[in-house]
């Protein structure tokens, strides 16, 4: 077998490779390699290119799933913090409806905390649901609008602000039966008592008029006399304010202040354990002024409480028997203590208190 190869240019010469039977079967084998080579490369390219193909698609895959978990997870949070804000805003609402005094039976009844509406945390349920909450919301706010045109004195005259200004606080006991920490006996505390810094300012939660500076008679029955120094703000048709253990009085009997006047002082006046406020809210229940937890009517602050539906707000009053108030149903002079009392010393203090 002769192998020939030309030359591109017609100069050159044709080279001439002359091959034995031996060479002859080096180049069948060579061919016939080179054949099996070509025709599995035809079937093998296809397939690897396939799973190579299939291989990009998996991992694509993966990248969107992770991509789509990712954006899952934010619609998560973002649903979340719309069921929280919207929970918040009827939780104020409510309060302010219920410092209003807007009647239960008129009030909207989704916007109370116990409402299923937002029972389930999904997304798809939050997204079904804030719309006719978003309606119910707008529902009380004209409501509320249209009480504040009634009476547009009711927004500056209600005792919607803690009163003690920027002091640090700490509430020590809640509106509620608890055990005394002088007799240790069951009692049920009408306010609130807030440590807080003595000296700190003591401040009008809302505009009124003062009924009461002084310390109360003894002879005037009930638990205010154990209040040392007390001061008794009247909020007109918005009920009234007690403020006790104040270390000096500020204002004087019928002088008109504004919210954030300053009332007094924190102190240890009348039975306190340590330097505190007790704080008061007394409001009418329809024949006559009655305590009710003032932590409802604080509008500033959260407090970290659990809201409050205004049919369970209403429903918060003291037990009686009650007696009446130094300077509203009592005339001021005939409950005035012709001197401050001292301080008691308690045999025996405990901090257990109702909590809400």
């Amino acid at each position: 077998m002769q192998l020939q190869f030309h030359p591109a240019s017609r100069r050159g010469s044709v080279r001439t490779v002359s091959l034995g039977a031996a060479g002859e079967r080096a180049v069948a084998v060579a061919s016939g390699v080179a054949a099996l080579f070509a025709l599995s490369l035809w079937f093998t390219v296809p397939l690897v290119a396939r799973r190579l193909g299939r291989e990009r698609e998996q991992g694509q895959e993966v990248a969107r799933a992770a991509e789509a978990g990712q954006e899952w997870q934010a619609v998560r949070r973002l649903s979340s913090d719309l069921r929280r804000r919207a929970r918040a805003r009827a939780d104020l609402e409510n309060r302010i409806a219920f410092l209003y005094g807007v009647p239960a039976a008129q009030w909207p009844k989704l916007l109370a905390p116990e409402s299923r509406l937002f029972a389930d945390e999904s997304p798809e349920r939050i997204a079904t649901g804030l719309p006719i909450l978003l309606r119910a919301l707008e529902k009380g706010r004209t409501i509320l609008a249209r009480r504040e045109q009634e009476s547009p004195e009711a927004a500056r005259q209600v005792p919607a602000i803690l009163p003690l200004g920027d002091a640090l606080f700490e509430p020590s006991a809640y509106f509620g039966p608890r055990r005394s920490p002088w007799t240790s006996e069951e009692e049920f505390l009408s306010g609130v008592e807030i440590a807080a810094p003595p000296g700190s300012a003591v401040v009008a939660p809302g505009d009124g008029v003062v009924a009461f500076a002084g310390t109360i008679r003894r002879s005037l029955g009930g638990t205010l006399w154990q209040l040392g120094n007390v001061v008794i703000l009247s909020h007109g048709i918005y009920g009234a304010t007690v403020f006790g253990h104040l270390a000096r009085i500020d204002v004087r009997r019928g002088q008109k202040v504004q919210r954030g006047s300053r009332l007094g002082t924190v102190g240890t006046s009348g039975w306190a354990v340590s330097p505190q406020l007790h704080y008061e809210y007394w409001r009418n229940d329809g024949e006559r002024l009655r305590p009710t937890d003032p932590l409802f009517a604080v509008l500033d602050l959260s407090l970290e409480r659990k809201p409050y539906s205004l049919d369970g707000m209403e429903a918060s009053w003291a037990p009686g028997p009650l007696d009446g108030l130094p300077g509203i149903d009592v005339r001021a002079e005939d409950a005035n203590a012709p001197r401050p009392l001292a301080p008691r010393r308690s045999r025996r203090i405990r901090t257990t208190s109702a909590t809400h």
